[in-house]
């Protein structure tokens, strides 16, 4: 049996619970932020229902603001040694490179530990090596490869501009499958990393899904970027035309305005290409990364996502008009609509009433690396 996902929450009552928030944040000087921010958790997951029950959120303020307090001092120090000391500016921020794996799985477990399911609560137990293996080690051991197959091609052309060409398209191609890889690894990471109580998520993520959805996408964008650049020159192409042959210059004939509109549209065209593009791949990876879920102890339990390309590229798209609209003052419709369609896309499978799980006691006293995370937009995940 499918479970469906259901979120009640809605805009104009969220948006009483955001403006008192953000004028508390404001008139405090951000100190009320770390209440606002478990207010905000709260009402989220509280209105997130699942089989009938639903979902909490536990973080303390206090944990908020001393992780806060933290995290806005090092964006400080940063900003000063910045503007005061470059070069140790750039210091910090290798140390913070250094450090971001550490802090995106203290960031991962803080939030799962922080959140439960019928008095039940998750957790996160990928160890600080995979994450330093699958956010640091691996992309950088694969952009050294791809440095020196270029080095070699650069090598190779300057007596063959053949062999320089085919070794570079080799590197290029190189570069895409190991991104692919690499993103693969990150997915499965996240995946075998969580656990409800005393179950456990699993799922074997294949690299060959992840080049197949890229190549799909890329084949989109092309296709999509000849229809555009072929409207363009049928629209277009006589204007510019007549223009150059008129001989009283382009802007005699209105020639600024077809210019200045022709760029515009371009500029437009190629937003919406990758928009659709990026929202066909973050759909159909989330849709396979799901299905490919399933709690360890037993395989009749699992994730469904149905996801479509249509469906949230229509919600991106409208999201952003409201933004643009309203200055702004749409953000919690905005946040609501996204939960919603996030929601109705998404079912657990299984009967989870007759799901035996053991809950532990799970104490996650510092919220500084979740939010150093959140300050330098470090929050990744499988959606």
């Amino acid at each position: 049996m499918d479970n469906q996902i259901k979120f009640y929450g809605q805009g104009l009552e969220f948006f009483g619970i955001w403006f008192v928030n953000l004028l508390l944040s404001v008139v405090t000087i951000g100190i009320y932020s770390a209440w606002a921010k478990v207010r905000t958790k709260k009402y989220f997951y509280g209105n997130t229902d699942l089989a009938g029950d639903r979902f909490d959120y536990h973080a303390k303020p206090i944990q908020i603001l001393k992780g806060r307090m933290v995290a806005m001092l090092f964006v400080l120090i940063w900003f000063v040694c910045n503007q005061l000391f470059p070069t140790l500016s750039l210091l910090l921020m290798l140390i913070f490179i250094l450090l971001a794996p550490w802090l995106i799985h203290s960031n991962t477990r803080f939030d799962a530990r922080m959140t439960s399911f019928r008095n039940v609560h998750f957790n996160f137990t990928g160890s600080v090596k995979s994450a330093y293996n699958v956010f640091l080690f691996w992309p950088l051991i694969c952009a050294v490869l791809i440095a020196c197959c270029l080095l070699i091609s650069a090598a190779i052309g300057g007596s063959s501009w053949l062999g320089g060409l085919i070794v570079s398209g080799l590197s290029l191609l190189l570069g895409f499958v190991l991104f692919c890889w690499v993103s693969a690894e990150i997915a499965s990471y996240f995946v075998n990393g969580y656990h409800y109580g005393s179950c456990s998520f699993s799922g074997k993520i294949d690299t060959k899904q992840y080049v197949t959805t890229y190549l799909q996408g890329a084949v989109l964008a092309t296709v999509l970027t000849a229809l555009m650049v072929g409207t363009g020159i049928a629209l277009f192409g006589y204007s510019f035309h007549d223009i150059s042959n008129s001989g009283e210059g382009i802007a005699a004939n209105g020639g600024d305005f077809t210019m200045i509109f022709a760029i515009f549209s371009s500029y437009i065209g190629f937003i919406l290409i990758m928009l659709i593009t990026s929202g066909f791949i973050q759909a159909r990876l989330r849709n396979y990364i799901f299905s490919e879920i399933s709690i360890k102890e037993t395989a009749e339990y699992g994730l469904i996502s149905r996801m479509t390309t249509k469906g949230l590229i229509t919600l991106m798209l409208s999201n952003f008009i409201l933004l643009v609209v309203s200055v702004g003052f749409a953000r919690p419709w905005v946040m609501v609509r996204t939960a919603k369609y996030v929601a109705s896309v998404t079912a657990v499978q299984g009967d989870l009433n007759a799901l035996t799980v053991e809950g532990d006691t799970l104490n996650a006293s510092s919220a500084v690396a979740d939010e150093l995370a959140e300050a330098f937009d470090l929050n990744i995940g499988i959606g």
